[in-house]
């Protein structure tokens, strides 16, 4: 059986984070082999074979159909990998010789599959802060300047009950602003040991005096509220931005405009506004979970012992015993155009879960052969 060397995987963030959208995707990836017995072509095959397999698994997505490669020395090869997408086009960018060593470098055209997809498996883990209210001063009807945390907290109970690929298992006991940026949300995700980070603000509040009915002159005058969320989540490894959305709703506000309420009251939650407020949250958590339901999942690594690694993803993420993981540096550069980039390179020895905790996991070599070059806050991924 022909050894694989190296895999080294380049893909951007965008490539990576939209892996199942409707259109083709380019990824670049470089696979090694070694030649035996002077079989060149062998080699070739089996170098690309392994090198678009293990950039389709590490991104999600995976391929069903043959393709006879038309660019230069692979003119009369052809690759087969059984899964679930579909390669348009493979081009070969370099071919490299160093004793028994090839290098193969190859750019593949990826149609992946929506209806399908491995890293759904798992449970994506998500933190979350108070919300902020944007215009304070619309918080004095009702004296509802704490509601951002109440809604919060209103918020994760919803999408725990309803979410079926992510769990907010984690509400933090602060305000952040939506405008704090990249080095604050990798900073948050990484405290926490979270993969995505969740922040939103409370954009409208304000309340409208309608006019009574002039042919129902002793009915009170009665009050309509708004309520908008504008809601953000992000990729705690690099801070980009995954999902945004501004959702509002209209509502009765059947309480006096001069009475305080509690903002953690069931009187105020099962109001017409409450309801209006817990449905708008409730739609929130299907949209987000649904575009959070395929994209990688990724954990960190804790520590290394020896040659066995502890990473931050476990039970309550879906992690099983016997799952097998992909280990991977990440760096970032910027092009000649000042474009800034995401690399992945991935490690040749893959890793399976060998003890499992609820939040964390021990994992080992599937093959024996020590993990080198392996440390703290290096990244796995469900293949």
């Amino acid at each position: 059986m022909l050894k694989i060397c190296r895999i080294t995987l380049t893909v951007t963030l965008a490539s990576l984070l939209f892996s199942f959208a409707s259109h083709a995707i380019w990824y670049e990836s470089s696979g090694q082999a070694v030649i035996h017995n002077g079989n060149k072509q062998q080699a070739r095959q089996q170098a690309t074979q392994e090198a678009i397999k293990q950039a389709l698994l590490f991104a999600g997505a995976s391929i069903s159909t043959i393709q006879h490669l038309t660019n230069g020395l692979l003119s009369d090869d052809s690759i087969e990998i059984r899964s679930s997408g579909e390669v348009d086009n493979i081009e070969l960018i370099d071919e490299v010789y160093d004793g028994d060593i090839l290098t193969v470098s190859i750019r593949a055209d990826i149609f992946p599959q929506k209806i399908e997809c491995r890293a759904a498996d798992y449970q994506k883990s998500i933190v979350t802060t108070w919300y902020p209210i944007k215009h304070r001063q619309q918080a004095t009807v009702g004296n509802l300047f704490d509601f951002g945390q109440y809604v919060a907290v209103n918020f994760q109970q919803e999408f725990n009950q309803h979410a079926k690929n992510s769990h907010l298992y984690k509400v933090e006991p602060y305000y952040l602003n939506l405008q704090n940026g990249e080095p604050v949300v990798v900073e948050l995700a990484h405290k926490t040991n979270a993969q995505f980070v969740l922040l939103a603000e409370i954009s409208e509040l304000s309340t409208i005096q309608n006019a009574s009915n002039r042919l129902a002159f002793w009915q009170s005058p009665t009050a309509s509220r708004d309520f908008s969320l504008t809601m953000a989540v992000y990729d705690g490894n690099t801070g980009d931005q995954v999902f945004k959305k501004i959702q509002g709703i209209t509502s009765i506000w059947e309480f006096d405009t001069h009475e305080s309420l509690d903002p953690s009251s069931s009187r105020l939650w099962r109001s017409e506004f409450g309801k209006q407020v817990t449905s708008l949250l409730q739609n929130l958590t299907n949209e987000i979970d649904d575009v959070l339901s395929c994209l990688p999942a990724f954990g960190r690594v804790l520590y290394v012992s020896n040659d066995q690694i502890n990473i931050n993803l476990g039970q309550q993420d879906g992690l099983r015993e016997g799952d097998q993981l992909t280990l991977f540096q990440m760096s970032q550069f910027f092009d000649t155009r000042g474009k800034l980039h995401q690399q992945y390179q991935l490690h040749p020895e893959l890793v399976t879960v060998t003890q499992l905790f609820t939040n964390t996991a021990t994992v080992t070599s599937v093959s024996g052969a020590p993990l080198a070059n392996i440390q703290a806050n290096d990244f796995v991924a469900r293949r």
